[in-house]
């Protein structure tokens, strides 16, 4: 067995450990106790875990091996942070789309087609607000941390201006948002509050997958 395919293994194992914690009955309802006491803690325990797996695994696959990426910390320490921004906004949009539903500023229907419609939604509205900002501030970020490993002096204008903000906003926003995040998340806002950001989180692998191939996609 190569040294490539002996971590794909560790880091399956990793994963696979992660989520039998979840589902095992005691385990999850420590999750749940621990979660609704201390949500932006866990926010940001979920997010710096799944997240920087994600942000592992995207290197493994742009450049075909386990690569030791300097800046891994700062980024797992970003993710966190996001974590506890995505605790706040999904509790934010979620009460909000309710409140417009209550006071009739949406169409809304009876029984699962209403369910259905107010977690549409509620990913409609987050992911054309705040994913957009969020997703080009995360570009922003990864561009920094990777100056300051790399020993960059140039300006940090000339490094945010150097990112293919093109590709960013035809492939990141005009694809993956409308084709990936909105249908997501509208599963995620159907499922029990306790397990949303948790959803999120599992789905932020996919989200650093499709950043880091995203930034290094090259303009035609």
């Amino acid at each position: 067995m190569d040294q490539n395919r002996g971590k794909d293994i560790v880091w399956g194992l990793v994963i696979g450990l992660i989520t039998l914690f979840l589902i095992h009955p005691f385990t999850r309802n420590l999750y749940i106790n621990w979660n609704s006491t201390h949500p932006y803690l866990l926010g940001f325990i979920k997010f710096s875990l799944l997240a920087t797996m994600g942000e592992i695994l995207a290197k493994r696959i742009v450049s075909r091996s386990w690569n030791r990426d300097k800046g891994l910390v700062l980024k797992a320490l970003v993710w966190g942070l996001i974590g506890v921004m995505i605790t706040f906004v999904f509790s934010f949009y979620s009460k909000g789309v309710a409140a417009m539903v209550e006071a009739g500023a949406l169409p809304i229907c009876t029984g699962w087609v209403g369910e259905l419609l107010i977690a549409f939604y509620t990913s409609v509205l987050m992911n054309l607000t705040f994913g957009p900002v969020f997703m080009a501030a995360h570009r922003i970020s990864d561009t920094l941390i990777d100056r300051k490993i790399n020993g960059i002096t140039t300006p940090i204008r000339e490094s945010i201006g150097n990112i293919n903000w093109g590709d960013f906003i035809t492939f990141v926003v005009g694809k993956t948002i409308p084709f990936i995040w909105i249908p997501a998340h509208t599963i995620t806002f159907l499922l029990p509050t306790e397990y949303r950001v948790l959803t999120a989180a599992y789905l932020s692998i996919v989200l650093g997958v499709i950043l880091s191939i995203a930034r290094i996609r090259k303009p035609k």
